[in-house]
């Protein structure tokens, strides 16, 4: 817009001056024989062409002196391509000498590298602009995962902690238990009958606490491991969306690929709930002998292909990079609703 302004003021006063120096000629055709020079030059975007116009202007400034007037117009383009070289242009001037034209020359030639400055400087300037839009992109998206990362490792030492005191559980009390049961039944052995009685009773205490304690110590391990009873939490938190959940994991998974599949079905079912009128969500886990197979589906409607994938974002960004991490695949499309598919490989 700048370079419009600045060349309309410049074509005014070229035509001010043709107006004044040659009022022989038809000044309204060499003014719109100029314009149209100057219009080529703004529209074509090889330089191979453009000089190929700035050559005919040459030629017709030889044949009619009166273009020379024009000269400042085409004075504005011709810096932007040649820079400091447009002095070479100057020496036109000489063969129909006017101190005015001289003048708008040198002022059309100020106005074109004032423009160059301004338009470098706008250039650095968005690309600053985007430069700190997607650092703060970069920002906000490394600070979600630094988010994931510290739940993460909360919760396996959380896991790690519940199986310590399983084990210790199993390897003290448990022990001590059966220890105490064995040496219940040895007394039994040498103890008058009117003892039995109570040793039996003290048996069966001992053998109740043995198996309290081993339902307690299962449960610990169940609760800690058990993905499938975490995910069905998970839809519990959103009743409105009915889960059908597909498990066939057989193998026992890390404790961290045990979360980073959590990790990507939380956020399937957040997505789906906050994004979508979807009623029924679909999770297929399945395993593989290379890899795991996770299939997510739902059959909402209400997804503007555009702008919920950017509300999605962080979410599909997430499950992209836990794809990636296990050297798998990650895909998502609509399709009679919005399905993801993540490979997630072995080893």
């Amino acid at each position: 817009m700048r370079s419009i302004i600045e060349k309309f003021i410049v074509l005014s006063f070229c035509f001010y001056n043709s107006y004044i120096n040659s009022q022989e000629v038809d000044l309204v055709v060499l003014f719109l024989f100029s314009l149209i020079f100057s219009i080529v030059l703004d529209l074509l975007k090889d330089k191979k062409h453009r000089y190929i116009v700035y050559m005919t202007f040459a030629f017709s400034a030889f044949i009619n002196h009166n273009f020379l007037l024009y000269l400042p117009l085409i004075t504005y383009n011709i810096y932007q391509d040649f820079k400091e070289y447009t002095i070479v242009f100057f020496p036109l001037l000489l063969i129909n000498p006017n101190p005015l034209n001289m003048i708008l020359s040198i002022l059309s030639l100020y106005l074109s590298y004032s423009t160059s400055l301004f338009n470098t400087l706008l250039t650095t300037n968005k690309e600053t602009r985007d430069s700190l839009v997607e650092n703060t992109l970069y920002l906000e998206k490394y600070n979600e995962q630094l988010k994931i990362d510290k739940a993460k490792n909360i919760h396996i030492a959380i896991l790690t902690e519940r199986n310590r005191i399983a084990r210790q559980l199993h390897d003290s009390i448990g022990h001590s238990l059966s220890s105490g049961i064995l040496q219940v039944e040895a007394l039994k052995v040498i103890c008058d009958e009117g003892f039995k009685e109570s040793l039996n009773i003290l048996q069966e205490t001992l053998k109740n606490g043995m198996e309290d304690i081993r339902k307690s110590i299962h449960n610990l391990y169940k609760e800690s491991l058990d993905l499938e009873s975490k995910i069905y939490e998970l839809g519990h938190d959103f009743p409105d969306l009915e889960l059908d959940l597909n498990y066939k994991i057989y193998s026992e998974l890390a404790y961290e690929m045990n979360f980073d599949i959590l990790t990507i079905v939380s956020e399937a079912i957040t997505n789906c709930a906050k994004h979508s009128n979807a009623s029924k969500i679909r999770i297929a886990l399945i395993e593989q002998n290379k890899f795991y197979s996770i299939s997510i589906s739902d059959n909402g409607n209400n997804f503007n292909k555009d702008e919920n994938i950017q509300a999605k974002g962080i979410g599909l960004s997430t499950m992209r990079e836990i794809a990636y991490k296990y050297k798998g695949l990650f895909n998502y499309k609509f399709d009679n609703g919005f399905k993801i598919h993540i490979t997630l490989m072995k080893g």
